[in-house]
């Protein structure tokens, strides 16, 4: 068993993965609810959309490539990118990193020959500045995506207006100029960007509108999950979170 084990662990190594022992008990003992992070249910059989290879010609390599987000989440926000389509407001992203989730959005506007602007903002140069309630797992400069230059040429087009903005939110958020948005996409990890986003999404989101948030239900950034939570609370707008996956969206009624 040792000489297995021994075995497993080079050949993890050698793809630059390694295992390491789960710790017991709470997560971070910051967060006041630990003991609803935990493990997925093991169900084996259930329907998985964003697997079937009609998804393959959706989720092309190049995009892919260039996203940090799963199948299963490009497909939560593909559907409910699709869903606000008919609502008037232009598109809105906070985290845009490599590109991967913009251009997958920018192709479904283009297919649907849409007018809807896309507003798109990172600093393109990783954190520049960490949030200590989101424990140890964030250091300045992480995170470090493509350039500002390399997501213009990759989302390059002759159809929709794409609107890159570099810098830290919440200061960026005063260059997008537009009035309503029909769908954002918030994933930013951070407490104070995400309240600043999520504040100035909702007071822009048309009625029917969906918010989309990564990092929901991960307990390293639980920080954003904070933020989201402040906010919907005080506007008195429910939260749904995604099962089995760190996302979660609201519809504004």
């Amino acid at each position: 068993m040792r000489l297995l084990k021994q075995s497993i662990n080079r050949a993890l190594g050698e793809m630059g993965y390694r295992i390491c022992r789960s710790p017991r008990g709470q997560i971070i003992p910051a967060i006041p609810d630990a003991d609803l992070y935990r493990g997925p249910e093991h169900f084996l059989r259930l329907f998985r959309p964003w697997l079937g290879k009609e998804y393959d010609n959706v989720f092309t390599p190049e995009i892919v490539q260039n996203t940090m987000l799963s199948r299963q989440k490009l497909y939560f926000l593909l559907k409910l990118l699709a869903q606000s389509l008919p609502l008037e407001g232009d598109i809105f992203e906070a985290g845009v990193g490599s590109g991967g989730s913009a251009k997958i959005m920018l192709n479904r506007l283009m297919e649907a020959r849409s007018t809807k602007r896309m507003w798109l903002l990172d600093t393109f140069e990783g954190y520049q500045k960490v949030d200590a309630r989101d424990g140890s797992h964030t250091q300045v400069n992480q995170c470090r995506c493509d350039s500002k230059e390399d997501v213009q040429r990759f989302l390059q087009n002759d159809r929709v207006e794409i609107n890159l903005i570099k810098g830290l939110i919440p200061a960026t958020l005063a260059e997008v100029k537009t009035d309503t948005l029909s769908f954002a996409h918030i994933d930013v990890n951070l407490y104070e960007p995400t309240l600043a986003a999520t504040e100035f999404c909702l007071d822009r989101l048309a009625k029917g509108g969906v918010l989309l948030f990564d990092d929901y239900s991960w307990p390293a950034t639980h920080g954003a999950r904070q933020a989201i939570d402040e906010v919907c609370a005080q506007r008195n707008v429910e939260i749904i979170c995604v099962p089995e996956s760190t996302q979660a969206f609201l519809i504004r009624n």
